[in-house]
């Protein structure tokens, strides 16, 4: 259903691996815990800045509103207040990028990644797929389009198993047709509570017409 390789943001020392090869995680949870010492820092500077602002902008208010300060003051301290703000955010987000989660609910691939490992921006850390349903992208020749639709039966075979079919059904039909091979690509779904079939694997596709009857 779901695929994704994980990379890291940043150049930095992995602190912590927080799942095992083939364990099943779900959204939002903290995969691998980056080295943050300096961002950790970084954050607490700007909220204590932040606090220093807040208390001198809040300061300035109640002198405008007895009449002692001008607003030209009041409006720089709050762009100062503002801008610690911002401050703020972006320690938070430089923090935020040395924790790598799971964007969805899946099972993690094997990984070599281990604490004391230096990771780069765009090197494959952990490969995560999520596995519940199977989608099978193939073609169907443009002839054949009016038999199709979404919802239709559909049965898939693997080499992994054989004399088994596994049942599904076409979830998406594509907008178009392509020009060279005259097909039409259809999405096909797949249940896959027990994880037999793997991303990747070939499969072997028939689509169901229902039945015909007639006199004899």
């Amino acid at each position: 259903r779901q695929s994704v390789t994980l990379t890291a943001a940043t150049s930095q020392l992995v602190e912590r691996v927080r799942f095992t090869d083939g364990q099943a995680v779900a959204r939002g949870a903290v995969l691998i815990e980056l080295k943050n010492t300096e961002q950790n820092a970084g954050l607490a500077q700007a909220q204590a800045k932040l606090v220093q602002a807040k208390q001198e902008y809040d300061r300035w208010v109640t002198l405008s509103q007895k009449g002692f300060a001008a607003q030209t003051s009041v409006d720089q301290y709050r762009a100062a207040y503002l801008s610690a703000q911002a401050d703020v955010a972006a320690a938070e987000a430089r923090q935020a990028d040395r924790t790598i989660r799971a964007p969805f609910s899946g099972v993690v691939g094997l990984s070599d990644v281990a604490p004391g490992a230096l990771v780069n921006p765009g090197s494959p850390i952990v490969t995560l797929d999520d596995v519940s349903a199977m989608r099978v992208d193939f073609p169907v020749p443009e002839r054949f389009i009016a038999q199709l639709r979404e919802g239709q039966p559909i049965t898939a075979r693997v080499d992994a198993y054989p004399g088994q079919a596994f049942a599904g059904r076409i979830a998406k039909l594509d907008t178009r047709v392509d020009e060279r091979t005259r097909a039409i690509t259809a999405r096909a779904e797949f249940p896959n509570a027990d994880r037999r079939l793997k991303p990747g694997m070939m499969v072997r596709v028939a689509i169901s017409h229902g039945r015909h009857q007639g006199l004899g």
